[in-house]
């Protein structure tokens, strides 16, 4: 079951990351959103930390017995 979770929220992160990296990519930014505002040094690190996770989260759930 915790493989299956896992393969899950791989591709919640990796959709995260995509997002951002769209966002970084469009000149969108800064992006002010509920009353944050994502600047590009935030961006930047909601785009590796998810890529990160994905790829960690997509071993365990795939590759590791």
């Amino acid at each position: 079951m915790f493989k299956e979770l896992a393969k899950f929220a791989a591709g919640v992160t990796a959709w995260e990351a995509l997002v951002h990296l769209s966002f970084g990519l469009s000149g969108v930014l800064p992006l002010r959103l509920f009353g944050i505002t994502i600047t590009e040094p935030i961006n930047t690190v909601q785009i590796i930390l998810p890529a990160a996770i994905s790829v960690f989260l997509a071993y365990y759930g795939w590759v590791r017995k």
